[in-house]
């Protein structure tokens, strides 16, 4: 078993590209690490690793780690924000538990934020986890790092997640879940989704490698080794950017095999006669004729609107 100091960890993270300042985005396994001198309990083993990032990122930095409870769904419970435990590993559940650390609110995945960004980055987000105002989008915006220890590289690229609901793809869809937030004991009254993929398609599960190695070819993943395994960083906008534009040549590019949709089932949708007002071959031949009654788009379908106040207020 690999022996380490504190200075060991701090000199690969700043090896690694860590800085003063920085969002770090952290996932660990330090079991795969090593021991740490000196450290004999696991609150002490994360608090050295906990002040290790802080004193290079200072107060200006911001760490956030994931803090998922998936259990949440697999025994049909509530989610108590300020309770339900983290399955993620002990160091993201010690970072919950800190007495400066905010919590952002889903039932199923959320992240927990220690530092100077932690309200933008965790509070009043979107329903959807990995969506647009998550705070997986919020990560995106204050370009922040993704940070790796004890885990292979596929992790530090490994935000295919939000991707997949950024770039819409075929074989994810939006669930509402029936699961709620409790917040001081109150039930929180929105209804959150989650973005998950189709269960009724074929399903080898995801392979990173080729993500990871065409980061590596582009300068984006810096390794270095501590005790007995590796830290990896990465730049979370990089690897947005760069995951969008392969997406758009191959959406199955993070999936080992591409599904076998079927036609006419989910999500691979067969005829849609009468659902566009084209309800024949007939219609079809006549489609110039549908699009001047109709004029634009389906018109006749009333979408709603402020119209009846306007009208109000020009004849006042």
């Amino acid at each position: 078993m690999e022996i380490i100091s504190k200075n060991d960890i701090k000199k690969a993270f700043q090896d690694a590209g860590v800085s003063r300042g920085q969002i770090v985005y952290l996932q660990a396994d330090l079991r795969n690490i090593g021991q740490i001198k000196g450290v004999k309990s696991r609150e002490d083993f994360c608090r050295v690793y906990f002040e290790s990032i802080f004193e290079i990122i200072g107060e200006e930095g911001t760490l956030v780690v994931p803090t998922y409870t998936t259990q949440v769904a697999r025994f049909d419970i509530d989610f108590v924000w300020e309770e339900t435990p983290s399955l993620m590993g002990v160091f993201s559940e010690f970072v919950r538990q800190h007495p400066g650390s905010l919590r952002s609110c889903h039932p199923l995945h959320s992240l927990c934020a220690v530092g100077k960004d932690k309200e933008f980055i965790c509070k009043n987000n979107g329903a959807n986890d990995f969506g647009w105002d998550s705070p997986f989008h919020r990560l995106l915006l204050k370009k922040a790092k993704i940070l790796t220890i004890g885990l292979e590289s596929g992790y530090v690229v490994g935000i295919a997640h939000p991707l997949e609901a950024a770039c819409c793809l075929p074989y994810t869809y939006n669930k509402l879940l029936k699961w709620g937030v409790v917040v001081d004991g109150a039930k929180d009254r929105r209804q959150y989704f989650s973005t998950v993929r189709y269960l009724n398609i074929n399903w080898e599960g995801y392979d990173l490698t080729l993500w990871a190695k065409h980061m590596r070819r582009l300068g984006g993943i810096n390794s270095e080794r501590l005790g007995g395994n590796w830290i990896h960083l990465s730049d979370y906008e990089q690897v947005f950017n760069e995951g969008s534009a392969t997406l758009k040549d191959n959406p199955y590019f993070f999936l080992k095999e591409s599904p076998n949709f079927e036609y006419g089932k989910i999500p691979f949708d067969g005829p849609t006669a009468q659902k566009d007002n084209i309800a024949s071959k007939e219609d079809v031949d006549n489609v110039k004729t549908i699009n001047w009654v109709g004029y634009y788009l389906l018109s006749d379908n009333y979408a709603g609107g402020d119209d009846h106040e306007l009208e109000y207020c020009r004849q006042e």
